[in-house]
């Protein structure tokens, strides 16, 4: 998995937490463990609600509540 030490006490940007998001998605896919298809499912909704979201480069935890709210709907 994706290291997120490197940012401990600092906020990912968005486009750092969505490729954090997409590696975790490649890691699943490389790993098809059928337990895990749910996740993989709601990370890519998650990817693609952050893409189309409008959010400020540094999302807040605010935001990230939103981007978990909205993403089980997302296609």
């Amino acid at each position: 998995m994706m290291k997120t030490d490197k940012h401990e006490g600092h906020s990912l940007t968005k486009g750092e937490l969505l490729a954090f998001i997409e590696k975790t998605i490649q890691e699943l896919e490389q790993n098809s463990d059928p337990k895990n298809e749910s996740l993989y499912a709601l990370l890519l909704s998650m990817a693609s609600w952050l893409e189309a979201a409008n959010l400020p480069d540094t999302p807040s935890t605010e935001a990230f509540a939103k981007i978990l709210h909205a993403s089980p709907y997302y296609k």
